[in-house]
């Protein structure tokens, strides 16, 4: 029997701000997730893209804050500033509808350090944001590690990689023994579940958020197009002009050749923008600001924008560069098809690159068709490899084409106005 928030205890003012967002039913990660938070456990949660993972820990959070004690009880760890501040505008918006007395403060590297000391003399309650600015003002004491109650990892699997883990550890340390933990994301590997559990208490309850964990929601159709290197641009064009997408996602591999393209695409009369993590703090929220607010239909992105970003109405993800990664492939498709909407992931790849396909498949038993543009439609496709290499498509190249090319002039349209 499906259960209510007010079953899974949460309280009446939580109960009307989420009334306000149109939630009134706990998806099954939040089903799993809010009493074992709420009575104090360790906890590692897994489950799909668009399942709820963010409200799964704040609303049980938010219960466990004591208002009258002003200071850090909670932080909030993520991997990109783009998720980092999604998880803080919903945890404004879950005080706001909800009429709590509780304050957010999003503190990341690319911001103005004396704004966000300034920010935190307000003595907000959570704090959201990148693990090394975070450590740089609990050294500086500016933010008090001591009152911490919990921690959450969130995108848990990238912070126990190599290039986070030392600092995530080091954040850790600085909070008392007794502090929970809590790590999530759509997919948790034997070794970063291996790492987590080293940071924790020892008992410490795993969730899965239901019966296709770990795996793509059943909602999104995966699709394939088989091109030569040198026409994979050409392809995408034509995949945009006759799918008509609402909201599009297109994902390169190489950061460096995301201006590019999106110079490409303006230029066709393509409304484009692009979110990299070498992109300016300004530029990268712009970018994202169009994207949610329909002024661009095409958000153009390395990896870092398929790491847990909520944008609604996104209807295509299309892969111009094939992630290896099956996990990257995961965190990609998973940005459409958001709260149980159709999605479509399309890859644009070459004969070589199709193994990754198979890859994908094997792993989160994807089933996925081949397709082709036929007068300006996807149709089911018999293209072969060997019809590729009569047209000297056989070499293996990037999508984006390697080096940088000069840019086509952009229209008006493709310059913010200051």
């Amino acid at each position: 029997m499906e259960k209510d928030f007010m079953a899974l205890g949460v309280s009446e003012a939580l109960q009307k701000g989420l009334a306000a967002q149109r939630i009134t039913v706990p998806t099954p990660i939040q089903e799993k997730m809010i009493p074992a938070i709420a009575g104090g456990q360790d906890v590692i949660g897994r489950s799909e893209t668009g399942s709820g993972k963010t409200l799964a820990y704040l609303l049980p959070l938010f219960m466990k804050i004591d208002p009258q004690v002003r200071g850090t009880q909670i932080m909030v760890l993520t991997p990109t500033h783009e998720l980092a501040a999604q998880v803080h505008r919903q945890a404004e918006l879950l005080a706001q509808n909800s009429g709590l007395d509780i304050r957010s403060a999003l503190i990341i590297g690319t911001a103005g350090i004396r704004r966000q000391m300034e920010r935190l003399k307000e003595k907000p309650q959570i704090v959201v944001g990148s693990t090394g600015r975070i450590l740089d003002l609990i050294r500086k004491k500016k933010i008090q590690a001591h009152l911490v109650k919990t921690i959450v990892l969130d995108e848990g699997d990238r912070l126990m990689d190599d290039g986070n883990l030392a600092s995530v550890e080091a954040v850790i340390k600085t909070t008392l023994r007794d502090r929970q933990l809590v790590l999530l994301s759509a997919s948790v590997s034997e070794e970063a579940e291996k790492r987590a559990r080293g940071l924790m208490k020892e008992n410490v309850m795993f969730v899965e958020g239901g019966a296709q964990t770990g795996a793509v929601p059943e909602n999104i159709d995966h699709y394939f197009i088989l091109t030569a290197p040198r026409e994979k641009f050409v392809m995408l064009r034509k995949v945009l002009a006759g799918e008509k997408p609402e909201k599009a996602m297109v994902f390169l591999n190489n950061p460096e050749n995301i201006e590019v393209t999106v110079d490409k695409l303006c230029y066709h009369g393509i409304a484009a923008a692009g979110i990299y993590g070498l992109a300016g703090k300004t530029d990268r929220k712009n970018a994202l600001e169009d994207f949610r607010a329909g002024r661009v239909r095409v958000l153009v992105a390395s990896d870092i924008g398929a790491r847990g970003l909520d944008i609604p109405g996104v209807t295509h993800v299309i892969n111009l560069d094939i992630p290896e990664d099956p996990t990257h492939y995961l965190h990609r498709a998973g940005r459409c098809g958001r709260q149980q909407a159709k999605g479509t992931a399309i890859s644009i790849v070459t004969p070589y690159e199709r193994r990754w396909i198979h890859k994908y498949e094997k792993a989160w038993g994807l089933k996925f068709r081949q397709k082709d543009m036929v007068g300006g439609k996807l149709a089911d496709s018999t293209k072969t490899k060997k019809d590729l290499e009569k047209k000297g498509g056989k070499q293996p190249a990037g999508a984006s084409g390697g080096k940088k090319k000069a840019a086509a002039p952009k229209p008006p349209f493709a310059k913010r106005k200051k």
